[in-house]
């Protein structure tokens, strides 16, 4: 049984849909390559000829980035080249349907004791903001849920008079590495559960359950990032 456009798996329809992302659905199609091939075999013309598709010409196309110039006092801890290089090792599945990833400033909004890192703006657009240099002096106390995701990430937090402020050191790359996988590919984790759900702007599942899912995504991908640049070296 042949297989269907909305059955072809999206490792596959990834490689062809992020380099053009505005061909019709049978684009790059080998059902229909094969076609053109044997026609062109019957008109005396050899099939080596035919062009490559866009899948054999090199890296795909990643998805706009955009960094705004952080206030003084602050920076952005995962940069550009960093942040490409961290997409291009996970390729097509990963960034399709990604449109930008935006590096704003405003990153310390201090809310209810949870600290901004970044956002996922449904569809394909994320952004991850600005931070201050460590160590970070905040009022108040971190939540519990904050203060163990980044202690996680290799920070050190302390509170101190009484509980009315908490300082957040980052030792050495730690919060590179946090921006990196606790926050942009967590993200990225909650942009393909919602597209491989048919782009909806609704939440496609109960937040306990995204979250979830995200968490274990930005997970995985720390440790196939760490093994793959250890298998390199």
């Amino acid at each position: 049984m042949s297989r269907t456009k909305h059955t072809v798996p999206r490792r596959i329809r990834a490689a062809t849909r992020v380099r053009a992302p505005y061909e019709p659905r049978g684009y790059a199609d080998q059902s229909s390559r094969h076609r053109l091939a044997r026609a062109l075999k019957e008109s005396g013309i050899v099939p080596d000829a035919i062009p490559v598709s866009d899948r054999d010409k090199g890296p795909a196309p990643l998805p706009r980035l955009i960094v705004k110039r952080p206030r003084n006092g602050y920076f952005h801890p995962a940069s550009k080249v960093e942040i490409l290089e961290l997409l291009r090792f996970f390729g097509e599945e990963c960034i399709y349907g990604l449109r930008t990833i935006e590096l704003l400033q405003t990153g310390r909004g201090y809310r209810g004791g949870d600290v901004l890192f970044g956002t996922l703006l449904v569809p394909g657009r994320i952004v991850l903001y600005e931070q201050p240099f460590s160590p970070w002096l905040l009022p108040g106390r971190l939540s519990a849920e904050e203060q163990q995701k980044v202690c996680r990430a290799g920070a050190r937090v302390e509170s101190i008079s009484e509980a009315t402020q908490t300082i957040v050191s980052w030792p050495g790359d730690t919060l590179r590495d946090f921006m990196l996988f606790d926050v942009l590919m967590h993200e990225i984790g909650h942009h393909l559960l919602q597209h491989n759900k048919g782009k909806r702007r609704e939440r496609v599942a109960r937040t306990a359950d995204h979250e979830a899912l995200a968490v274990r995504f930005a997970v995985r991908c720390r440790l196939l990032f760490r093994s793959g640049g250890e298998a390199s070296g």
